[in-house]
């Protein structure tokens, strides 16, 4: 809590008890919490596109690499199978807890107005 600030945003403690803290100082705030909340899970829905990434390319060049020497394609045991599913089970995880701490926000701030 900053010394400036008449009472604590999240909480609503005051140093001094007739002091409450302000509605605009608190859906500040929740905006910057949301804020960072929000890069955070963008941040790991990088990280869980590059394990997509990072399974698919090897899958894709082995794909190639059989065609061009005509040899049977199996990609069903490939390990990239299972860094493609990891990183798209973990990005639909991170856009669903996205989408829920957006509506926790605005019910937030409505609560507020």
């Amino acid at each position: 809590m900053s010394s400036v600030a008449k009472a604590c945003p999240k909480c609503g403690f005051s140093r001094d008890q007739r002091t409450e803290a302000d509605p605009e100082e608190i859906k500040l705030f929740l905006k910057r919490q949301f804020r960072d909340r929000m890069y955070q899970l963008r941040m790991f829905s990088y990280v869980a596109m590059s394990i997509t990434m990072a399974g698919a390319l090897p899958m894709l060049w082995d794909y190639i690499r059989g065609i061009e020497t005509k040899a049977p394609i199996d990609l069903k045991d490939h390990w990239g199978m299972y860094a493609v599913g990891a990183g798209f089970v973990i990005y639909m995880a991170l856009r669903a807890a996205m989408f829920y701490f957006k509506s926790e926000h605005r019910k937030k701030l409505k609560a507020i107005k």
